[in-house]
């Protein structure tokens, strides 16, 4: 039997790939490729550095035109708050308020002849820092008291003292006094140097009022 003979004449250099595109030619086309991509995104970046430079000077112009009206605003609502503190720190007062005028009516037509009042004063409470006064009440609850000076004549002064005591604790008074009492050393007798006032009793009387609620 006979076997056929091949022969491959062909030198090493003059063979061929059986890729269809040649590496010689691939190689200068990716690199052509490559550098059209570079040059197409380098455009592409510094048109849309371009964009947003102009875009960010669009917003430092709109923020500037608007800056004095945002101002404004603030400054307003800064107003608008402190008068609704205002208004609520009125609201708190005003439903605080003790009215003393029916009750203080009714104690003349209960005073004995013999005795004069020359005061009647409700001491303001006082604050820790007379520089800086509160605005506003710092507690809920607040202490008030009447205090009444006066004097008085005749036989008996100091009966008459403790029998407007005892007018000033009867139920009449309740819904305003808490309590009344003369505190020590508050009977003394009139310093001043005249006939008239030898026999003078001077007094004071202190009621504790109902407390102020603020709420």
């Amino acid at each position: 039997m006979k076997t056929p003979l091949h022969l491959n004449l062909l030198k090493e250099e003059e063979h061929f790939s059986s890729s269809p595109v040649r590496l010689r030619v691939m190689m200068p086309t990716a690199a052509v490729f490559v550098a059209l991509c570079s040059i197409a995104w380098f455009f592409l970046l510094v048109g849309k550095v371009h964009t947003q430079a102009h875009l960010n000077e669009k917003l430092k112009q709109a923020v500037a035109s608007i800056t004095p009206v945002y101002a404004a605003v603030l400054d307003s609502r800064a107003q608008e708050q402190e008068y609704r503190a205002m208004a609520r720190q009125l609201g708190i007062y005003t439903n605080s308020r003790i009215l003393f005028g029916e009750s203080l009516s009714l104690i003349a037509a209960r005073v004995p002849s013999c005795i004069q009042f020359t005061e009647m004063r409700i001491p303001q409470p006082t604050l820790a820092d007379p520089a800086h006064p509160s605005a506003a009440p710092t507690n809920r609850f607040e202490q008030v008291f009447l205090r009444i000076s006066g004097r008085t004549s005749g036989d008996h002064p100091s009966e008459a003292v403790n029998t407007l005591l005892a007018e000033l604790r009867t139920p009449v008074f309740t819904n305003l006094l808490r309590s009344v009492s003369i505190p020590k050393g508050a009977f003394r007798q009139d310093n001043a140097r005249s006939a008239s006032n030898r026999d003078t009793l001077l007094f004071e009387i202190t009621c504790e009022c109902q407390p102020r609620r603020f709420e």
